[in-house]
């Protein structure tokens, strides 16, 4: 399908959404991704393609692709991406994904670091719009105060009771000890996604462990191509 892009919208110093519009009807479960394909000249090893995390909700209608650049050293695609302007259109496809809540009536503890809380974006927007109250903390580590989508997850934690955000910025980090305050109930009742660059998620998988929490209870979406 081609989608059209609306609008781009700076979120931090580093980091940009484009608003793309499908040309044709099209679903996904919050938390999955989407391959896209922009043709350009001279592309680097990386190619013409590159899947994203789609970061709206359904509902929302259109779909957001969040990202981070490197201005000096970025790939070719990432600076056709950026060189894109409202009305141009590309090719996109593949929905896939299996980083979604299938059960929100359970427990859960979100653990984001940086660009890898745009799955938890979509998914909890797409709770609010369904009316669905699970009982969520997000724990969202940064590495500045410029924190992505902050004014969307203040409302969503303002008006909604089953949500409680926790934000860590360093040189705080997140460690078993941040987990242990954000914990108010047995570790094996709850489970934990996490999500964000791969050294970070291999990481707090490892202390998630080493606290004994069930491996059938974490769930992980890494982040390939970002620094921790």
């Amino acid at each position: 399908m081609q989608v059209e892009l609306l609008k781009k919208i700076k979120e931090s110093e580093e980091t940009f959404s484009f608003i793309f519009k499908p040309d044709e009807e099209v679903s996904w479960e919050a938390g999955q991704f989407i391959f896209f394909r922009i043709p350009h000249k001279n592309p680097d090893n990386r190619g013409t393609e590159r899947h994203f995390t789609i970061a709206s909700a359904p509902d929302e209608k259109v779909i957001r692709l969040t990202t981070k650049f490197d201005f000096e050293k970025g790939s070719t695609f990432k600076k056709a991406l950026y060189d894109l302007e409202p009305g141009n259109s590309i090719e996109a496809f593949g929905i896939k994904g299996n980083f979604i809540i299938k059960d929100p009536y359970k427990k859960y503890i979100l653990i984001a670091g940086g660009i890898g809380i745009t799955p938890y974006r979509a998914m909890l927007l797409d709770f609010a719009y369904k009316g669905i109250e699970p009982d969520i903390k997000l724990i969202y580590g940064n590495k500045n105060a410029d924190v992505i989508f902050k004014d969307t997850l203040d409302r969503l934690e303002s008006g909604n009771k089953w949500l409680k955000v926790n934000y860590v910025i360093e040189p705080q980090l997140i460690d078993k000890e941040v987990i242990r305050r954000n914990t108010d109930d047995v570790y094996n009742g709850i489970y934990y996604y996490v999500s964000g660059p791969m050294g970070m998620v291999k990481n707090i998988k490892s202390v998630l462990l080493n606290m004994n929490i069930d491996k059938d209870n974490i769930d992980v979406d890494y982040f390939p191509g970002y620094s921790d």
